[in-house]
C-alpha cells in the first residue's frame, strides 16, 4: 500500500474520502492477520533518557495531520466485496499514543509482548500505535504497525519522521505534500485484477519446518501470539575472504547463519534432514521515491541445503544476487490466484488460512530474515539519539519464527519473534544462542573483542548510557 498525496474529500450528500483498491499484497496481509498471529512489523528504540508523552503525542498528530499516508484507514463496504480499498480520513479516528511505566527487564519484555500481541485495526485511522514504555534511566519508544499499511522502510520513515516533530526539526524526508490531487498506488496490482503475469514454480521438495520445543507440548499446541528474543552482536560480521564466486554481503551471511541454526536445532530433536528454504523480502521502491509510506515489498525464496553445502555463505549469496538482479512474483502464485478471484473477502480469507494450517507445511518456506540494514541516520527526538533499535515482521504457522535484522552505530542488532505456539521461552532463548553460534562461525574474525550476547535492558546501565542520562537537557528531550 502507496500513498503519495492527500486524499481530497469528494463532493456529494455525504462527503467521503476518496479510495483506492487494496493491492494483492495489502489483501494478503490482512487474511494473513488473526488474533493468534498478528500481522505486524515492530519497530523498537531504546532512548538514553526520557521522553515527555504529551511532546511524543503532539509530534505523532503533527505526522498524522501533515503525511496524510500514515493515516489511511480500510473503507467500509459489504459483507460480499471481493477485495477491500484505503481511503484516508480528514483526521485520525483515535490517539495513537499509549504509554507506560516499567522496572525491570521482565516488565519491558511484558509490555512489548503485550502491546505487539494485537495488530491495528485496519477500520480505523491510523493503522498504527506507538508505546512510549518509561524506565528508571532511559525509555523505549515501541512502534506497532499493520503489514497491510507499513512494512520495515516505512516504519523506519515513520518514526523518523515523529522524531523530526518532536524535536522542532524540518522533517527531512515527507512522502506527500501535494494538497491539490489524490493518487493511492501500490508496487501490487489489485486484488481481483486477472491472473498473474508471472507465476512462480511451486516447490519440488518439502522444507525443513523448525522443531517446536515446549516442556508442556499439549498445552502449547494452541498457544496464541508471539515472543521475543534480542541478541546485540560486538559489531557487524563480515564473511570471510573468498577468492572465487559472488561476493558475500552481511544479509547473505545473516540467512545463511539462519539455515545453519535451522539445521543444527532440528538433527538432536529427530527432524529429517531436509532443504531449508527462507523467506527474504526485496524492497520495490524505484529509484528516487524511498520515501514512499506502505508495503512495497516482494518476498524471494533461497533454498539451501545444509546438509550437502560445503559453502552455505556462497550459495547464499548466488541466489540473492539473482533475485535482486531481475523482477520477480510477489508472492506465492497460489496465494496471488485465489487472492485475484472474485470470492468474497471474507471466504478467502478462511481458505488462505485454512490452507497455511494444512497443506501449508508442504509449500510454505522454512523461516523469514528480514534486514534494513546500516542505519546511518537513526531518529532522533531531540538531544536523544537511540542506543538500540530492534525490529521484526510477523512469521505465521507454519513459519513461526522470523529474524529481523538492523545495524546502528556500527553495532548489528537481531530480534527473533516466535510463535509461543513453536517454542516456549526457554526454547526461545536456545534457539537465539543457536543462532549466535552459527553467525560466529561462518563470520570472520570480530574486530571487537566482546562476544555477541542475548541483549537485557539493565545491560544498558553503563557509563556512556549514564552520561547521556545527565547531559545537558537533564537526561531528558525537553520534557
Amino acid at each position: 500500500m502507496t500513498i503519495r498525496t492527500l486524499v481530497p474529500l469528494v463532493a456529494g450528500r455525504e462527503s467521503r474520502p476518496a479510495t483506492s483498491p487494496f493491492s494483492i499484497i495489502d489483501e494478503l496481509n490482512c487474511y494473513f492477520d488473526s488474533a493468534a498471529e498478528p500481522n505486524n512489523v515492530q519497530l523498537e528504540a531504546w532512548l538514553p533518557g526520557h521522553l515527555s508523552p504529551d511532546r511524543l503525542r503532539a509530534a505523532t498528530a503533527a505526522v498524522l495531520a501533515g503525511v496524510p499516508a500514515a493515516r489511511a484507514r480500510r473503507a467500509a463496504g459489504p459483507w460480499w466485496r471481493a477485495g477491500y480499498c484505503w481511503e484516508v480520513p480528514p483526521q485520525a479516528d483515535f490517539d495513537a499514543v499509549s504509554v507506560t511505566a516499567w522496572r525491570t527487564d521482565t516488565e519491558l519484555e511484558a509490555a512489548r509482548a503485550r502491546f505487539l500481541a494485537v495488530a491495528p485495526d485496519l477500520d480505523r485511522s491510523p493503522p498504527f500505535r506507538l508505546l512510549l514504555a518509561q524506565g528508571p534511566q532511559w525509555d523505549s519508544v515501541i512502534l506497532n504497525a499493520h503489514h497491510a499499511a507499513f512494512d520495515g522502510r516505512s516504519c523506519q520513515l515513520l518514526l523518523r519522521l515523529i522524531a523530526d516533530q518532536y524535536g522542532g526539526r524540518q522533517p527531512r524526508e515527507v512522502p506527500g505534500r501535494d494538497d491539490s490531487s489524490v493518487s493511492l498506488t501500490s508496487s501490487a496490482p489489485p486484488a481481483g485484477s486477472g491472473p498473474s503475469p508471472r507465476p512462480r514454480a511451486l516447490p519440488v521438495r518439502r522444507a525443513a519446518r523448525i522443531a517446536s520445543a515446549h516442556k508442556d507440548a499439549r498445552a502449547a499446541r494452541d498457544a496464541p501470539g508471539y515472543a521475543f528474543s534480542l541478541l546485540e552482536w560486538p559489531d557487524v560480521p563480515a564473511a570471510p575472504e573468498s577468492g572465487s564466486g559472488p561476493r558475500v554481503t552481511v544479509n547473505d551471511l545473516l540467512i545463511a547463519a539462519l539455515i545453519q541454526a535451522i539445521a543444527r536445532w532440528n538433527t538432536p530433536r529427530r527432524q529429517p534432514p531436509a532443504p531449508v528454504r527462507i523467506s527474504m523480502p526485496i524492497d520495490t521502491r524505484p529509484p528516487g521515491q524511498a520515501v514512499q509510506l506502505g508495503n512495497l515489498s516482494r518476498l524471494c525464496t533461497v533454498t539451501v541445503d545444509p546438509h550437502h553445502v560445503a559453502d552455505p555463505a556462497a550459495a547464499v549469496a548466488g541466489q540473492t544476487r539473482a533475485a535482486k538482479a531481475a523482477p520477480g512474483p510477489l508472492a506465492s502464485p497460489v496465494l496471488m490466484m485465489l487472492a485475484r478471484t472474485r470470492l468474497p473477502a471474507r471466504l478467502k480469507r478462511g481458505l488462505i488460512r485454512l490452507g497455511l494450517h494444512t497443506v501449508g507445511t508442504i509449500g510454505c518456506d522454512s523461516s523469514l530474515l528480514s534486514n534494513l540494514g546500516n542505519v546511518t541516520d537513526p531518529p532522533a527526538f531531540g538531544v536523544l539519539t537511540p542506543m538500540r533499535m530492534w525490529f521484526s515482521p510477523s512469521a505465521h504457522m507454519p513459519l513461526g519464527l522470523s529474524v529481523g535484522a538492523i545495524t546502528v552505530g556500527g553495532r548489528l542488532q537481531l530480534c527473533f519473534r516466535y510463535r509461543t505456539a513453536l517454542l516456549d521461552a526457554a526454547a526461545g532463548q536456545e534457539f537465539t544462542a543457536e543462532y549466535a553460534a552459527a553467525l560466529s562461525s561462518l563470520s570472520a574474525p570480530p574486530s571487537l573483542s566482546a562476544p555477541p550476547s542475548l541483549s537485557a535492558p539493565s545491560a544498558l546501565s553503563t557509563p556512556s548510557a549514564q552520561s547521556a542520562l545527565s547531559g545537558p537537557a537533564g537526561g531528558e528531550a525537553g520534557r
